[in-house]
């Protein structure tokens, strides 16, 4: 094909209108669903998603994927319910209220927000209560100066964490 045939033929293409299909008549209850989801995570669930990013930091396991997580779940807090009720508005759906956002979390989750978040400061509990343990045996235990630093990098973590884990238990009293 010459040039001239190949930019009259796509011109031609392009003056023809787009025929667009109308949505299934599930798609707007998909769509409302979502968003309500993604708004109850945006104003409970960030506190999962930090969490998360503070005991991954604690372990030491991946320091780079716990900051994220934690720099994401603010964000998310921050950001998250102007952006969905911005995408909810766009689709032209009604507007999202706190009582669709709990029913689309209990939907999602199958749980409520408090006891989800109390079965990851339990599991944080746990988990700090190991690394202080075990970090304590790394630098009492003389060995190496490599497990010593190691050790007293675990205790250290676990204690940046002691802070959070006590706010969480004393929050229902408060």
């Amino acid at each position: 094909m010459k040039p001239l045939e190949v930019f009259l033929t796509s011109v031609a293409i392009l003056q023809a209108p787009l025929q667009f299909q109308p949505f299934p008549s599930w798609w707007f209850s998909v769509l409302e669903t979502v968003l309500n989801a993604a708004y109850a995570i945006a104003i409970r669930g960030y506190l999962l998603i930090v969490l998360i990013g503070l005991m991954l930091y604690m372990t030491g396991m991946c320091d780079e994927l716990g900051k994220i997580l934690v720099v994401g779940g603010v964000g998310i807090y921050l950001v998250g319910p102007y952006l969905v009720s911005l995408f909810a508005a766009v689709a032209g759906i009604e507007p999202i209220t706190l009582e669709s956002a709990t029913s689309a979390w209990l939907k999602v989750f199958a749980m409520s927000d408090s006891e989800l978040i109390a079965l990851i400061v339990t599991l944080a509990e746990v988990l700090a209560a190991i690394c202080c343990l075990a970090g304590a045996i790394m630098y009492f235990v003389p060995s190496s100066n490599e497990l010593r630093s190691r050790g007293q990098s675990l205790i250290v973590r676990a204690l940046i964490l002691a802070p959070v884990l006590v706010f969480f238990q004393a929050s229902p009293w408060i």
